[in-house]
Formats: structure tokens, C-alpha cells, sequence
């Protein structure tokens, strides 16, 4: 009886449950049909609208006068909308866009870093492990030891490419659909499937566009550099985002479509010219029809950056390298400069700090860059290898003017010091180096002007490693420029270095007394860039102080209508010495120049119209000398640094004609008359 009972109140209880679970659905209905019905059926009617980012103009690079380096132009890209591409279409229309690309013999985006055929073999490039790392991960988390055919088979099934025939056409749509996924391409986000396509082509899609939904035509606009070869050295290069870089920038600001800058200026000042993302929403209704399309947010184009760069001065460091390499291969012996085969320039403003030129031998241009990559990259000269800012040279007798500075600043010696040059250096009877010359009692003026080795062979032994390294380093050798983009520091002789670097020697090779003498006139470990070279220069151009070197000078709006900001000239630290020494070594610097019988730059600069302080040298190292050559003008009230290295040039003096050429730029002394661009053309 009390079964029954309970069997009759839990069949109650369910009869309610249900029949309370129809109700609901009941109210639902109505509310759905009848109290909103109108509401939904307009909403249905109205159709989705989707929001999708505009992208912004990169900024411009141009010249201190206006003159464009980098600028943009207007071109057209083929994007896949995954919001009008039915999932089920995929492939087959990303089969028909292919084949449309190749009837046209144009390429297609395609970072799959796999090979195109069976058996599939991973990609080799540099930045193929963090590619492959990424690609086992989106194949379905594989394992680090998955081979590349394995790879394959589990992305072709992924996309349900694996049953397709044609195996490698079923590689090049997983190309496609793997790049889709790793951008993070949807509705919101369309998929950049090819750049700046001919116009011929666009017209074919827009004609194909009815079979093939989803592909779209979108106007953008690309890097255009104008001269290529003269901003080589400093404005580098953009390229699509990579798996390393992506881990590295805000994601708020970037998509995995999105161009970086990967070198140089474009990499230095990428902050100031990739510009805000704008917003479009686009409305379509039910049977995927767009129905309207209206920017709501407008993308910010990028800055435009005015370099501290004078095309006139940069054309002038270019040719006057070109020129004078090529003469001296044509006309000298091979054991007087007839082996020279590249070098690098750089001017600076003495006052400022700013860059005025800065160019290598061999160079390439940036318009090609990608096309000719392959060939550039393998080169033997090296032409890709930014000489100015990362090549380290032994500086020779040009180290010469910064121990005369710590000499006096140390009171070791004074302007009218002597020191008995007898040719043999005779201080150690165990280590007794040479001068070139036999040059008798000389003072600082003489030794400058006739190189003499023992003069800074004695001043260098009596202030010892560690002052000469220490006025080194604060004159700019061995020490950061200031540069925005990417430079070598250099090194300075020191003991501590002269163990390290030969710690590996069998037995070690420790510091000894002499070799401060080898450190004394600019040989032993001493390496510096051309950078650092001119930065040296300039300081002994300012009196000892030493400016930061910069290559922006201002930043304005796209426009050009607003200045975002104006780089102010910055001292970074100034040699306390009395203006005596700077007098002297100025003295000995000019007479390197102008006097007719001993100076070593006088065949070049003895007439010259403007007063040229130089120091030319003759650095050996590894078996081969180079020259090396600094100079500043006009020498009673220096405007203009500049240092010139060209390796196997056997002597400083080959190296002149070169400053030369960017001195007769600058003075207006071209024996050519040359149509320039007038200061402040473009800039206000």
C-alpha cells in the first residue's frame, strides 16, 4: 500500500515537471512569434553587420630637405573576406584564385615552410625553426621530432585536402589555409592573399568575382623607395611579421598579416610610422549581400620621419667611394692599394650630432632587395653587410690625435716636447719597435705631421693602457654613438682584452709592458666602426665634446602640416682639457694637410680653398693594410666631420679623395654644375 502510494506521488510530481517545461516552451513561442515577432523578423531582414580594421598609410622617410627616400604608393591586393566565404567553399575557391594567379604568372603569399613536392621536406631558411616550431602546432600540437611528411599528411586532413589527387595543388591551398589560420583571419579580420597585383589582373577578379566569393580586390598602398642605393645603409627594410617578432609586439597593435620594420630606420622608428588602425562596419543581409559598407573609425597614417641625411652629401659619399676603389683597382699595383675592394663613409655635423651622410662599398638597392635577395645574400663582398655602423677596422695612425689629447690633458707632455726619434724605439732591450722614419728630436706638431711612431710610442708608454683607453672612450671610440639603428661597439685595447681574445692560444698569451706601445698608435686590439670614426672626429673638431649622433632630426604629421617632435642636439659627455690641447693637435692636424714637404694628405688638400684638419693612416692587420683617413672643416671653425675607411687600400692617403668629394659637395666647389633641390623646398 505505501509503494502504491509513493508510485502516485512521483508520477504526479513528473506529469507537473513536464508539464510546467511545456508551458515555457509555450511563453517562449509567443514571445517569439507574437510580442517580438516583428522585432526579430526586422533584425533577420536587416541581416549581420560585421566590423573590419581599415589599415593606415605608413609614414615617409624623406631627406633633412624633403626629398623622399621612403614613400608609399598606391597599389592593389587581393584580400579573402572569410565573412562572404561560405566555409564549405573554401577550398575550391582558393583552388580557382590560384589557378588564376598562376595562368598570370603572379605569386601569391605562401609562408608554409614545407616544400611544394612529395617527399615534403621542411624549409631551411632563417627563420625556419620558429616557422616549423608554429606549423607542428597548428597541424595538432605535434611533436618537436614529427617529420615534414608526417607534418604534411596531418594539415592535409586538418583542411580536407587529403583525399584531393593532385597532391601538389593540395599543398599550395594548405599554404593558403595554414597562412589563413596563423594570421587569425575571420569575419572581422579579411586575409591578405596577395600584394600589389597588376592592374591587368584586377580587372580578371573583379570579372571572376561572381565565382568566386569571398576574393576581393582592396586598394592599399606599398613601399616605394626612391634612390634606392643611397638609402641603403640606414632606411632597411619592411617585411611581413614572423612568428619571433609577433611573441615580441603589443597584439593590440598588430596582426600577423601586418609588415614590420626589420632593419635600419624602419625598424628604429616603426613606432612613429605604422600609424592607427581604422574601423569599417559592413552590413549584409541574410543571403550574405552586403547592404552597406561605412568607415566609422578612419586609420591615422604613420608619421613622416625627416632624416638628418643630405642627398646631395649621401650621393657625394657613394660616388666618391665608387670612384675612387675603381681607380685605384684600375691603376695602382696590388701592393699599393691595387687589391681595394670595399669601404665604408661617414659626415657629421661637428655642432649637432647629426648624420650628414653615411654610405658602403659595395651596397645594393633597396627596391630589389627582396628579388635580388638570394644572389645578395651569398655575395662574397658582402654588400648586404652595413660597413658604416657594424664593420670594426683597425684604425691605425688616425688613434694618433687622441694620445696626443691625453698627453697634454695628463701634462705627460706638453706642445713643445721633444722626443728623440732615432728610428728604433729603445726603451726595452728585449722588444725595440720601429718608425718609418728617423725623424731626430721632434715635438707633437712634427709627430702628427709626419706620423712619427716612437713620439707616441714614448707619450703612450708613459701614460699608460689605461689612460689612453679612457680618453679613447671619451673622445668616441669603442663607446655607443647614439645612433637609432643597430651598431657594433667596437673594442678598445685593453689587457683584460688582450688575454681573452687570446686565451685560446697554446700556451695563453698574457698582457706585457710592450704592448702598450702597439695600442699607442692605433694598432694591437683597437677596432672601431667608420661611425665611431667620425664621431671621434667631430669631438676633436668641438673641443672635446662629443655630440649623440642621430639620423632623425624631426618628426612631422603625414601631412607635413604638424612637427610631432624636433631631436635636439645632446652632449654626451665632454673631455676636460684646456684649449691649448685642442689648439695644438688642431695645429698638427692642419699641417698633416698643408704642409708641402712631410704632410701625408697634402697632394689632396695642401690648395684646398677651406682649411682641412686630417690624419690619414695605414692600419695592418691579418696580413693586409687598409687605409683609414679622418678629417674635419674648415679647421678654425669646424662645421663637418668625416672618416673614410677602404679595406686593402694599403695607405691612409688613397682614402682622401673620397672626403674630398663630400668636402666639395658641401663647400659648393663641384667643378660639375648639378641641379639640386633647393633647401627647404619641401619643408616648411
Amino acid at each position: 500500500m505505501k509503494k502504491q502510494n509513493s508510485f502516485g506521488l512521483r508520477l504526479l510530481i513528473l506529469t507537473l515537471v513536464i508539464s510546467m517545461v511545456f508551458v515555457g516552451f509555450a511563453v517562449r513561442l509567443m514571445s517569439l512569434q507574437i510580442v517580438h515577432g516583428d522585432e526579430y523578423k526586422e533584425q533577420v531582414q536587416q541581416g549581420v553587420t560585421y566590423r573590419q580594421q581599415v589599415e593606415p598609410a605608413r609614414g615617409e622617410m624623406l631627406d633633412r630637405y624633403g626629398r623622399p627616400f621612403a614613400v608609399n604608393k598606391v597599389t592593389y591586393d587581393i584580400i579573402i573576406n572569410v565573412a562572404y566565404l561560405p566555409s564549405s567553399q573554401r577550398n575550391g575557391v582558393i583552388e580557382k584564385i590560384i589557378a588564376l594567379m598562376e595562368q598570370e604568372g603572379q605569386e601569391w603569399i605562401d609562408n608554409l615552410p614545407i616544400s611544394y613536392t612529395e617527399p615534403f621536406t621542411f624549409s631551411t631558411d632563417e627563420n625556419a625553426e620558429s616557422s616549423i616550431r608554429n606549423l607542428k602546432r597548428i597541424a595538432g600540437n605535434l611533436t618537436a621530432d614529427t617529420n615534414a611528411q608526417t607534418t604534411m599528411e596531418q594539415l592535409l586532413e586538418k583542411y580536407d585536402l587529403h583525399e584531393m589527387a593532385d597532391r601538389r595543388l593540395a599543398r599550395k591551398i594548405a599554404g593558403v589555409r595554414y597562412e589563413m589560420e596563423r594570421t587569425g583571419a575571420n569575419s572581422t579580420t579579411p586575409y591578405t592573399f596577395a600584394k600589389d597585383i597588376p592592374m591587368e589582373l584586377v580587372v580578371k577578379i573583379q570579372e571572376y568575382s561572381f565565382d568566386m566569393p569571398g576574393i576581393e580586390i582592396a586598394q592599399s598602398t606599398a613601399r616605394e623607395y626612391v634612390d634606392g642605393q643611397l638609402g641603403s645603409s640606414f632606411i632597411g627594410i619592411t617585411g611581413l611579421i614572423n612568428a619571433e617578432e609577433y611573441e615580441r609586439v603589443d597584439k593590440s597593435l598588430y596582426l600577423y598579416s601586418d609588415r614590420i620594420g626589420k632593419n635600419g630606420l624602419e625598424k628604429a622608428a616603426e613606432s612613429l610610422l605604422k600609424g592607427t588602425r581604422g574601423t569599417r562596419e559592413i552590413l549584409v543581409d541574410a543571403k550574405g549581400n552586403v547592404l552597406s559598407s561605412t568607415v566609422t573609425e578612419p586609420a591615422i597614417p604613420g608619421n613622416t620621419v625627416i632624416t638628418t641625411i643630405d642627398k646631395d652629401l649621401q650621393a657625394a659619399a657613394l660616388r666618391g667611394l665608387e670612384k675612387q676603389i675603381a681607380h685605384m683597382q684600375n691603376t695602382m699595383a696590388e701592393d699599393d692599394g691595387g687589391l681595394a675592394d670595399a669601404g665604408a663613409v661617414v659626415a657629421v655635423d661637428v655642432k649637432t650630432g647629426e648624420i650628414l651622410a653615411m654610405a658602403n662599398y659595395p651596397t645594393f638597392d633597396l627596391s630589389d632587395y627582396y628579388s635580388n635577395y638570394s644572389e645578395l645574400a651569398v655575395d662574397p663582398m658582402q654588400p648586404l653587410f652595413n660597413r658604416s655602423t657594424q664593420g670594426t677596422y683597425v684604425p691605425g695612425s688616425i688613434f694618433k690625435p687622441s694620445v696626443g689629447v691625453a698627453g697634454m690633458a695628463e701634462g705627460i707632455i706638453d706642445r713643445d716636447s721633444l722626443v728623440e726619434c732615432n728610428h728604433i724605439y729603445t726603451r726595452f732591450t728585449d722588444y725595440q719597435p720601429r718608425c718609418l722614419g728617423n725623424h731626430g728630436r721632434i715635438d707633437l706638431n712634427f709627430a702628427l705631421t709626419v706620423s712619427c711612431n716612437i713620439f707616441f710610442y714614448d707619450t703612450g708608454y708613459l701614460l699608460g693602457i689605461d689612460k689612453i683607453a679612457d680618453y679613447a672612450n671619451q673622445l668616441g671610440l669603442g663607446v655607443p654613438t647614439g645612433i637609432e639603428i643597430e651598431e657594433s661597439l667596437g673594442r678598445t685595447s685593453t689587457p683584460e682584452l688582450f688575454e681573452q681574445l687570446r686565451a685560446h692560444y697554446d700556451p695563453p698569451e698574457t698582457w706585457s709592458a710592450g704592448n702598450v706601445l702597439q695600442a699607442s698608435i692605433g694598432q694591437l686590439d683597437n677596432k672601431f666602426t667608420p661611425l665611431q670614426l667620425a664621431s671621434y672626429t667631430a669631438t676633436l673638431a668641438n673641443n672635446g665634446q662629443r655630440m649623440k649622433l642621430h639620423l632623425i632630426k624631426e618628426v612631422k604629421s603625414y601631412d607635413l602640416e604638424e612637427t610631432i617632435e624636433t631631436v635636439e642636439p645632446v652632449v654626451l659627455n665632454t673631455v676636460e682639457a684646456d684649449e691649448e690641447v685642442w689648439d695644438a693637435v688642431r695645429e698638427g692636424m692642419v699641417s698633416v694637410s698643408r704642409d708641402t714637404t712631410y704632410g701625408s694628405s697634402r697632394y689632396y688638400l695642401g690648395a684646398y680653398p677651406i682649411t682641412v684638419a686630417s690624419k690619414t693612416g695605414s692600419p695592418q692587420s691579418h696580413g693586409t693594410t687598409d687605409a683609414t683617413f679622418i678629417c674635419y672643416a674648415p679647421a678654425e671653425d669646424p662645421q663637418i666631420a668625416i672618416a673614410v675607411v677602404i679595406e686593402n687600400g694599403a695607405s691612409g692617403q688613397k682614402a682622401a679623395p673620397v672626403a674630398v668629394e663630400i668636402l666639395d659637395e658641401y663647400f659648393g666647389l663641384n667643378q660639375e654644375e648639378e641641379e639640386s633641390l633647393p633647401t627647404s623646398a619641401l619643408l616648411p
